[in-house]
């Protein structure tokens, strides 16, 4: 048995596992490789190759780790950012300006490492569950906010956000970005309500 450098086995597999986790994040932010192999992995975490073994079955549920940690962390900040909302349109308005702000924050800049990357069809579509994690919230908002076409007008401000979030992955400042998205955002509510 493997020496262990914590008070307890649970406490060393935990310590080892996120040892693992932020090892596959930093290789991932890094953007230095489209293959993240179990030797990278390894070396960056400084544990023994195979040890990854111990803890995982593959690399790609290692990256799936990773992103579902990044999605839950986002979806939990911009869901609370939301509840404060006083009404429905603010709270569209809110979902828009939360999602940018931590976007530019670039704690999650793990979201843009997604594309770079090979996963396995299971891990992809984990991905698209633990997005819609996130875009449930604007969903609820858009649902109360009363639009005549609930799902055109979500899908019309998530490409909203998507957009202004390359604008801003594109180096564009925040301030021009979230006035943009707020008048944009703004204007498609108004346009899409009854009457």
């Amino acid at each position: 048995m493997p020496r262990i450098k914590a008070g307890s086995v649970a406490e060393h597999r935990a310590a080892v596992m996120t040892q693992l986790l932020d090892g596959t994040e930093r290789l991932l932010l890094s953007g230095a490789d489209a293959t993240l192999t179990a030797a990278g992995i390894a070396a960056e975490a400084g544990i023994a190759r195979n040890s990854i073994y111990r803890y995982v079955s593959s690399v790609d549920d290692l990256i799936e780790m990773v992103l579902e940690r990044g999605f839950t962390d986002w979806s939990t900040a911009v869901a609370a950012r939301v509840a404060h909302a006083s009404d429905p349109r603010t709270a569209i308005l809110t979902y828009a300006e939360a999602n940018l702000e931590f976007a530019a924050d670039g704690r999650h800049a793990w979201r843009t490492a997604i594309a770079r990357i090979h996963l396995s069809d299971n891990a992809r579509s984990r991905v698209m569950a633990l997005h819609e994690q996130i875009t449930a919230t604007l969903h609820e908002a858009v649902n109360a906010v009363g639009v005549v076409d609930t799902d055109l007008t979500e899908a019309t401000i998530a490409a909203i956000v998507d957009a202004c979030i390359g604008r801003i992955d594109a180096g564009q400042p925040l301030p021009e970005v979230l006035d943009h998205a707020r008048k944009s955002v703004g204007a498609v509510i108004d346009a899409c309500m009854p009457g």
